[in-house]
């Protein structure tokens, strides 16, 4: 007798817990997504500020673009797919980070090359500066004239005190 009950409450369990994916859930939680998408993205109003930076109220370009995120996040599109449609839809310059494919990667690496180029420069002329000039073997430099009035200043100078 305990047998079919044991196997009913079993069964119950498990249909409960096979359903459980299927029961509805409050409203997604998007907010990650939805910060990582709008960092990812320009205001093309001419701000030039990421959609989460720009301030302007009711923007003619972010408020749309934020909605539009939102409710494809809702649906339940990927932050990659929604940042590549806009892509496709108004080009790179909707990007606020250069992608690491092609010419971009040079908006990358040149602040790189041109700080290593600079620091080897004045390093460069620092130790130019820092050398004595080279004397030539054959010339003597000649010693300064002194001015024979600093002379007469100084005799007089010595006198007086």
């Amino acid at each position: 007798m305990k047998r079919p009950i044991v196997f009913c409450a079993a069964s119950l369990l498990l249909m409960w817990w096979l359903a459980l994916p299927l029961w509805p859930q409050g409203p997604k939680d998007i907010s990650k997504d939805y910060r990582a998408a709008c960092e990812r993205l320009i205001c093309q109003c001419g701000c030039n500020e990421q959609l989460t930076v720009c301030a302007m109220q009711n923007c003619s370009s972010a408020t749309p673009m934020r909605a539009e995120i939102r409710d494809r996040l809702l649906k339940g599109e990927s932050v990659d797919a929604i940042v590549q449609s806009f892509v496709a839809r108004v080009g790179s310059q909707v990007l606020s980070a250069p992608t690491m494919k092609g010419f971009d990667i040079t908006a990358w690496i040149m602040p790189f090359v041109i700080l290593c180029l600079g620091a080897i420069v004045v390093g460069w002329i620092a130790v130019r500066m820092a050398r004595p000039a080279p004397v030539s073997a054959g010339k003597e430099i000649p010693a300064p004239q002194a001015d024979p009035r600093v002379d007469q200043e100084l005799r007089d100078f010595e006198e007086e005190s």
